[in-house]
């Protein structure tokens, strides 16, 4: 049996077989287009997925680029290419267990019909989650709050001993900064950059952006936006932290204790500190080693916890159906 803990966000989908390594890689999708020149024989492809897709959207115009996720809703049919990519990637063939997750609010219909489709075409047993769930399973606590800031949405989860007491998906993403960010550059440098252009902008040290324009090369380096950036940065986890004081109020301190953040939104510069700082009199923020993977670490975990409480009911079954024979063969001597 291969385990595999698979998070599919707005922006990168994560995935893992072993807990450890974890593959990540663009959430987009491109359908392939009839091409004027091929150089690599006639081979015509129908789906381009990953970083493939990130390529194409880039580099080439007249291409429908898909993200199969917006606003915490499933938009398109191109998630389970998304899952078939992942599995593929991981070379996970055989039996396999997959758990993963979706926002917090997305409609049970939503899930249902999620659940049959990746295990019609993944052919395998499926455990859906509250995507906040899996960065709790990944830190081992279960009672206490998760804040998951994705890139086009932040949930909020409160579990007590791993059971869902209530939860919200908040419209309120990376995205948002990410939008105030594009649009300052594209006013002071005059070119636009992709979401995966500005995660590394803003995470890496030396990183910079490059594009040609008017026959100059125009660059953007992560000290040219960093004022702008940490003004936005502060008003966006303002407008965070008062929805989930929302859901916080009146809980018992019991539940509150451990905050988790995470998620790619608790990677930007500076958003911890100004989440400690948020909630310093309530209790303390916890992030993971890695926010990203997180979930999909977590979601491994609970794969291999729920394939391994089944197999034991299974076996259980198998005894009391066995126990009624045995005594029936007693009586008879």
């Amino acid at each position: 049996m291969r385990y595999i803990g698979l998070d599919i966000g707005t922006n990168y989908t994560k995935a893992t077989a072993d807990g450890e390594k974890v593959t990540i890689f663009p959430s987009l999708v491109v359908y392939g287009e009839e091409k004027e020149w091929s150089l690599k024989g006639s081979e015509e492809r129908e789906v381009y997925v990953g970083n493939e897709a990130a390529y194409m959207a880039q580099n080439m115009e007249n291409v429908e680029v898909l993200r199969p996720l917006h606003e915490g809703r499933l938009m398109h049919n191109s998630y389970i290419e998304l899952a078939k990519h992942a599995l593929s990637l991981l070379n996970a063939e055989g039996e396999k267990f997959v758990a993963t997750g979706l926002p917090v609010k997305s409609s049970k219909k939503e899930r249902a019909e999620l659940v049959s489709e990746l295990k019609q075409a993944l052919n395998c047993d499926v455990l859906l989650l509250p995507q906040p769930v899996g960065s709790m399973a990944y830190m081992g606590v279960n009672t206490g709050v998760c804040i998951d800031i994705g890139f086009g949405t932040t949930d909020v989860v409160v579990l007590a001993d791993m059971e869902y007491l209530k939860g919200d998906t908040l419209l309120v993403g990376v995205d948002k900064i990410y939008e105030g960010m594009e649009m300052a550059i594209r006013n002071k440098f005059g070119i636009t950059i992709t979401p995966e252009e500005m995660t590394k902008l803003l995470a890496e040290e030396g990183f910079e952006v490059g594009r040609v324009r008017g026959g100059k090369r125009i660059s953007v380096k992560r000290e040219d936006v960093m004022e702008d950036y940490n003004e936005m940065m502060r008003s966006w986890v303002e407008r965070i932290v008062t929805r989930v004081n929302l859901l916080l109020e009146g809980l018992s301190v019991s539940l509150v204790e451990n905050i988790i953040l995470s998620g790619g939104g608790a990677r930007l510069p500076g958003v911890y500190e100004e989440f400690r700082e948020h909630f310093k009199d309530i209790g303390e923020i916890k992030v993971p080693d890695d926010p990203v993977t997180a979930n999909a670490r977590g979601f491994y975990r609970l794969a291999k916890l729920f394939a391994g409480e089944e197999s034991k009911e299974e076996k259980a079954e198998e005894v009391r159906e066995e126990k009624p024979e045995g005594r029936k063969g007693k009586k008879k001597r």
